[in-house]
């Protein structure tokens, strides 16, 4: 089987995106291959994407409303003099471009929220895979020490003896 090759964590956002348009199966099969520190750093980097598409998306709404608001200001105030202020104001209409915006910003926010989901599991397996290695290293020095200070001497130690020992 191939090895998936993965977008290098260089890339920043791009690779986020590139990512972000990998199935679950495919982006689990890349993250196998990668390091723990490129994908903590690609997380980091997701996190700070989501981060400012959220900000903007909040930026869009609030211009929006500020929009709204001038707008109903404008027409009530022409309508007020027009009929005595006594009919309904027509509706405010967003533009179109930013509700679209708006849109695509939470699609790319839910795939990266998935993506970084799928990451953070591969942190922590990766952890856990450092920590066992780490466990195994330390036993081997422990054993190497033992066997170092066994020597050879006298073959089998204790090995007619009864009990348990510590």
């Amino acid at each position: 089987m191939a090895t998936p090759i993965a977008p290098p964590a260089a890339f920043g956002l791009v690779s986020g995106t590139a990512y972000a348009s990998t199935s679950p199966e495919a982006l689990e099969a890349i993250l196998e291959h990668l390091d723990l520190g490129s994908i903590e750093q690609e997380n980091f980097r997701l996190e700070r994407a989501i981060q400012q598409l959220v900000q903007s998306n909040r930026e869009i709404a609030e211009f929006m409303e500020q929009e709204r608001q001038e707008q109903e200001q404008g027409q009530g105030q022409e309508h007020a003099r027009e009929s005595g202020g006594e009919s309904q104001l027509p509706g405010f209409e967003p533009d179109p471009e930013f509700v679209q915006a708006i849109e695509e910003n939470k699609e790319v926010i839910a795939k990266y929220e998935r993506v970084c989901t799928q990451l953070k599991k591969a942190i922590a397996k990766k952890r856990g895979e450092e920590r066992r290695d780490k466990q195994l290293e330390e036993v081997n020095v422990v054993e190497e020490g033992a066997v170092a200070q066994g020597g050879g001497q006298g073959g089998d130690q204790g090995g007619d003896q009864k009990g348990v020992f510590l």
